[in-house]
């Protein structure tokens, strides 16, 4: 199954979810994104990648990087900040 094209938004929400999550990761106190990503059980080239914005994580390790932080998908993914607020007449 093909990737579907990066756009300019969601460069922005990655960007924006790499930052949160670097924040997150210190404020948890995982000094280091090598022994957070040994927490994870996973490389830390891939893990430096989702702090870089440069890849999305699958849905179990966003899960995952949730319960390890103590944080919300809501505050990790900025969508409703980003988004138009739309209004029904």
């Amino acid at each position: 199954m093909a990737k579907a094209p990066r756009t300019e938004r969601t460069d922005r929400i990655m960007m924006l979810f790499g930052q949160r999550l670097k924040t997150a990761r210190e404020k948890a106190g995982f000094p280091s994104a090598a022994k957070f990503a040994g927490a994870l059980g996973m490389n830390e080239h891939a893990y430096r990648k989702y702090e870089r914005g440069a890849a999305s994580p699958p849905l179990d390790t966003i899960t995952r990087i949730c319960e390890l932080l103590d944080v919300t998908p809501n505050y990790l993914l900025p969508i409703a900040s980003d988004r138009k607020s739309t209004r029904l007449n």
